[in-house]
């Protein structure tokens, strides 16, 4: 009896922190999930849309009172915002580190009202300095 109250409390502190790690993973690509998609050739966009398509539809429900109107989802590129999810179109994706979801309240609090239908962050890849390659082949 022991044993398996000893399960189900296990299980029950347990299930939270997966369904956490699978939000999170429904709310972010990585960069290998880039690297092992069909579309890794083509542009971000195409990207997102085959691998998290809810990336680039605004979220159900958000409605302002008396205007039907919703704003579209905000992109930002290394916390700059961009015009529009079009932009995606013009970004190779083996330049890309990983691209976050934010919902409508995460992106209002990390980038306020121009972001209150959502936000999707694209972070790019870091490269090396040309300066130390060339430093360690000259060697």
């Amino acid at each position: 009896m022991r044993y398996r109250a000893a399960i189900l409390l296990l299980s029950a502190l347990a299930l939270p922190q997966l369904a956490q790690a699978q939000k999170q993973s429904r709310d972010r690509i990585t960069r290998e999930e880039i690297d092992n998609s069909a579309q890794k050739d083509a542009d971000l966009y195409q990207v997102v849309r085959a691998l998290r398509p809810h990336f680039l539809e605004p979220p159900k429900g958000v409605r302002s009172m008396g205007n039907s109107d919703v704003a579209a989802v905000a992109l930002f590129i290394e916390k700059r915002q961009e015009s529009g999810l079009e932009s995606l179109k013009l970004i190779v994706p083996s330049t890309v580190e990983e691209i976050r979801y934010l919902s409508p309240s995460q992106a209002q609090n990390e980038y306020g009202n121009r972001a209150n239908s959502g936000a999707v962050v694209v972070k790019l890849r870091k490269q090396e300095k040309k300066e130390k390659k060339d430093s360690t082949t000259t060697k």
